[in-house]
């Protein structure tokens, strides 16, 4: 009973890692004025349309560009009429769904591992990868909504596959594929899950025979069935913005994964030492052989599973991007394997050992969540600065209605002004994009820079530019 209640204590302490960072974001919603994006918002904001004439609206202009989201559109419709005055509204409901994504796909992953703890490391685990805290900033971003309906699925393929009943396993089978499909109308580069799910549930039919034919079963239907609707995606959703996705671009490709390597796998590094050296933590070669044989046939597929999930949705991101929002999901993958091992190794280990891991983790985690937040809400605090100097510089207002005004960021450029006149009554046309620093025939001209778009403040030297507004994510230059 003693030791039940040690251990039971000592996965208490992956709760830290946990709330800490969900805490302090949402802490920041509250003390901090969040605003909308410079993305996708102004579309969704403009008008002041039913939702049904909002889903109407967005779902079409996605498709004209290529792109097939319904459930994306649908909840977008819903949600940015409900909040359209209300910005923080909006962060809390991207909050929501973030953590509920954690406890689905934890939930899953439980199931499989069959250790208590698994939920808990698989959450402390997921909340360390830096491009998932994107989902909390970027309200107009879309991976975490057809990733919690994925996870919702696998929840029901794995209940079903187990159930007693035979009715109750079509039922669940068949709430788990319309689940599935719906996350795919979220985003489409998720039909990697489908394509993982359907070979990891072919593969749990081969191992397992009680349960062959019904994972047999799930397994094969899921599979064809996301194939057919990738191949109906790429026949019947081709747009401008996505014509340029193509595995043949291999120069892209190649960028890609170097930036896979630099800013996604380095960030996977902590983790993946704390599996070495479990492995290797003692010199007996009995106990790497005990180690391995104690994990059980669902704990390795589940392994396998998560290696499945993750390969697939970086092959997907290669010819796209690897990086940002993009690869906020990867951070879901890569715990799913990772949770496994920890939750059926560390136990093993010495009760200093199992006390240091989670406090390693929170450590980690308050790292990336803090470095996440401390970015993006000053990115905020100064798009909002540099609009509240718009309103009350008429110079610029004058150059902007002259089109002198430029910008380096596509989006900002329509977005601040649309901003600016929706909330304030401002009317300004949007800025032209693109780089004017090297054209000395525009005299007078004014450019909004900001890094995050590219460039450097090197291109706008003292003897050509003067500086009309200054912070560390947004500049505002004139040149003499």
């Amino acid at each position: 009973m003693r030791t039940l209640e040690k251990y039971a204590n000592l996965n208490l302490l992956w709760v830290f890692p946990i709330i800490v960072p969900l805490g302090t974001i949402l802490l920041s919603f509250y003390l901090q004025e969040w605003y909308w994006g410079l993305m996708d918002d102004l579309g969704m904001l403009r008008g002041m349309l039913g939702i049904m004439d909002r889903f109407k609206e967005i779902f079409w202009s996605f498709l004209a560009f290529g792109e097939f989201k319904p459930t994306f559109a649908l909840h977008q419709a819903i949600f940015y009429s409900l909040f359209r005055y209300s910005p923080v509204s909006m962060h809390i409901l991207k909050w929501v769904e973030a953590c509920l994504v954690v406890v689905v796909w934890g939930a899953a992953l439980q199931g499989i591992s069959g250790k208590r703890s698994a939920a808990l490391i698989f959450a402390a685990t997921t909340l360390s990868f830096h491009y998932l805290y994107d989902t909390f900033f970027f309200l107009s971003t879309h991976e975490f909504l057809g990733m919690l309906f994925c996870g919702l699925a696998l929840n029901c393929f794995l209940k079903g596959v187990d159930a007693r009943s035979q009715f109750k396993f079509i039922a669940l089978s068949a709430s788990g594929i319309l689940l599935m499909a719906i996350g795919f109308g979220a985003k489409e580069p998720l039909v990697a899950v489908g394509v993982a799910f359907g070979i990891g549930f072919l593969i749990l039919g081969w191992v397992e025979e009680k349960i062959r034919s019904r994972a047999v079963g799930v397994g094969a239907v899921t599979f064809f069935g996301t194939v057919v609707y990738a191949l109906a995606l790429k026949r019947f959703a081709q747009g401008a913005y996505t014509s340029s996705y193509s595995f043949t671009n291999f120069s892209r490709m190649i960028g890609n994964i170097t930036e896979w390597f630099i800013k996604d796998f380095t960030n996977h590094v902590p983790w993946l030492v704390l599996v070495l050296i479990l492995v290797f933590s003692s010199s007996r070669p009995e106990w790497r052989r005990q180690i391995f044989s104690g994990f059980n046939l669902r704990q390795k597929w589940g392994i396998f599973t998560g290696l499945l999930l993750y390969g697939g949705y970086l092959m997907i991101l290669l010819p796209w991007s690897t990086t940002s929002y993009y690869a906020g999901p990867l951070g879901v993958f890569f715990a799913f394997p990772v949770s496994i091992f920890v939750a059926q190794v560390l136990p093993q280990t010495s009760t200093f050992m199992q006390v240091l891991v989670p406090i390693g983790s929170l450590i980690l985690n308050m790292f990336v969540s803090q470095w996440a937040l401390t970015r993006e809400s000053l990115y905020h605090y100064d798009t909002q600065n540099l609009m509240a100097w718009v309103r009350g510089n008429s110079a610029f207002q004058l150059a902007a209605r002259e089109k002198l005004v430029y910008c380096n960021g596509m989006e900002a450029a329509g977005a601040i002004p649309g901003h600016l006149a929706r909330d304030f009554s401002l009317q300004l046309p949007s800025f032209m994009h693109g780089g004017i620093q090297s054209d000395p025939t525009l005299s007078k001209a004014v450019y909004v820079w900001s890094p995050r778009f590219g460039g450097a403040e090197s291109d706008f030297p003292r003897g050509t530019w003067d500086t009309m507004f200054y912070s560390k994510f947004w500049q505002v230059y004139v040149r003499k």
